[in-house]
């Protein structure tokens, strides 16, 4: 039985969790390429869903079917979500429809401020100041908790082919504690990216000019990742590599979420 939470689903997918004072939103999934970025929030863009199926939608489990196009590939999903006792389980499969280019893959949730106060992950602890820094370290366990009780957070399985590696982070957003289960690309990358962000405007570099710009001595360790290194104060200025997968390879996440009331 699952009345030890509470939860709101939204075609086959929890929109909001609740158990005694802990609050947690914003499931489901993310990734991008250099040009396009998917989620379920309103924050798409240059993505285009081309099906979508709802085939369970609580009060237990949820289950939804998507067929995206993006700028570089297009791709299936399968995110199916299980209440079982005190844990939420949120999984994702993704099989590409053609070749196509990540920056990453994502299962993420949102935990509210109010709910916890500390976090823990791979040695680190630190409070909710805000600071936008992605704490993400090659794991699978992180913990949230406050006067209210314990979060358990736990990345239970991963398929990576040779492109990825798995990692997991905390990031004190202003929303919230955002939590995500990640496949982000590994050496050798199938390209090179830099990419510069801010309200009014992207620019985003082709594999050559980026090559060249990184080959700069000092400059890729500067740029690597860091406007998630440099949280809410940095130039949304950073360096990545892109993973490459052929039509029809598949990759995975699942995520387990704990809750332990004080």
């Amino acid at each position: 039985m699952t009345d030890f939470i509470e939860c709101d689903w939204e075609y086959g997918v929890p929109t909001a969790i609740r158990c005694g004072g802990m609050r947690g939103t914003g499931f489901g999934i993310e990734t991008a390429d250099r040009h396009s970025f998917f989620t379920l929030a309103p924050e798409r863009h240059g993505a285009r869903i081309i099906e979508d199926r709802a085939l369970k939608n609580g009060p237990e489990a949820g289950e939804r079917h998507l067929t995206v196009e993006m700028a570089e590939g297009r791709w299936s999903t399968v995110l199916t979500s299980r209440l079982r006792g005190r844990s939420l389980t949120l999984s994702a499969s993704l099989t590409t429809l053609s070749p196509s280019l990540f920056q990453d893959f994502v299962v993420r949730a949102v935990f509210s401020a109010e709910s916890f106060t500390v976090a823990a992950i791979a040695g680190e602890r630190f409070e909710h100041t805000g600071s936008n820094i992605y704490h993400q370290h090659p794991v699978r366990h992180a913990t949230l908790s406050g006067s209210n009780g314990k979060l358990e957070i736990r990345v239970t399985e991963s398929e990576t082919l040779s492109a990825f590696e798995q990692v997991l982070y905390i990031r004190d957003a202003p929303e919230g504690w955002v939590v995500h289960a990640r496949l982000i690309p590994k050496p050798p990358y199938a390209l090179l990216w830099v990419r510069w962000f801010n309200r009014f405007a992207r620019l985003s570099l082709p594999d050559w000019a980026s090559r060249a710009l990184l080959s700069v001595p000092g400059l890729k360790s500067r740029l690597w990742y860091a406007a998630e290194r440099g949280g809410r104060n940095a130039l949304q200025l950073q360096a990545s590599g892109l993973a490459r997968l052929n039509s029809e390879e598949r990759i995975a996440l699942s995520m387990e979420m704990t809750f332990e009331r004080s």
